[in-house]
């Protein structure tokens, strides 16, 4: 039995766990070079090893971000996106009404607590955004963090955050990004996903990139064919990284044993 879909490797389904109580089981081609490069991020990384964490889904961030920091795995972790947002908020900023209602609308705020936690614990290597661009009736305008709260809705990071994390990937020795930087669908918000994706792209790290919204990004603002490793997984992607079990791993181990 040859399993190579590890995008489905956090599904506990019969048709992927089942076959290898029965069957000699191998990993596919596929499969395997998803683990290889995965394991390499977390284990056994060039350093420094560079998380760039973005996207509104701030809970995959969260999850990776607590494995990672805490095992020592990544010696920076950029934040951008609603991640970076979060952060000022548990430095006891204020973004704005906008923002701040887009957050607690969709019940982020219970990550603010956290945020606290990791930037009291590893200070000097969490790193949050310097400025931000705002919707501005429609325009993009750029402003620093201390000039927050703002009444424009919060739609990307600024051009001093986008060179700043930019020097930090260009020094690394392995690149992660899971997010982009901003709304990157929206011209306006669009800058700083572009321009860290050409950063990335340029770089002599190893990079590994995974998650719907970070390829589509990618292939829409960046070169996919500039990144080392495209990973199909999405769910699978995050919870390999946030150190939890998967399904078809486990059982794929146990196949191979009897091989």
């Amino acid at each position: 039995y040859v399993n190579d879909a590890f995008a489905a490797a956090h599904r506990s389904a019969p048709s992927m766990v089942a076959f290898q109580e029965l069957l000699p089981s191998a990993a596919g081609i596929l499969y395997d070079k998803e683990l290889t490069a995965l394991t390499t991020v977390l284990e056994s990384p060039r350093r420094p090893c560079v998380f760039l964490l973005g996207g509104a889904k701030i809970s995959d961030a969260f999850s990776m971000m607590e494995k990672v920091l805490a095992e020592g795995s990544a010696d920076s972790v950029l934040t951008a996106g609603v991640t970076g947002q979060v952060m000022h908020l548990a430095l006891g900023k204020k973004l704005g009404p906008p923002s701040e209602k887009f957050i607690n609308d969709r019940g982020l705020g219970k990550f603010i607590a956290p945020a606290q936690e990791y930037l009291k614990k590893y200070p000097a290597k969490l790193h949050i955004p310097l400025d931000f661009a705002i919707d501005d009736g429609g325009k993009r305008r750029e402003i620093s963090a201390e000039e927050l709260p703002s009444e424009g809705l919060i739609i990307d990071i600024g051009a001093k955050t986008v060179r700043a994390y930019g020097k930090i990937l260009e020094g690394a020795g392995t690149i992660f990004v899971n997010g982009p930087a901003g709304i990157y669908e929206q011209e306006i918000g669009a800058y700083g996903t572009r321009e860290l994706w050409q950063i990335v792209g340029g770089a002599k790290g190893y990079s590994v990139i995974g998650g719907g919204d970070t390829v589509a990004s990618a292939a829409r603002l960046g070169d996919l064919a500039r990144i080392d490793h495209v990973c199909t997984g999405g769910g699978a992607l995050i919870r390999f990284l946030s150190g939890v079990k998967l399904p078809l791993i486990e059982a794929m181990k146990k196949g191979a044993k009897g091989s």
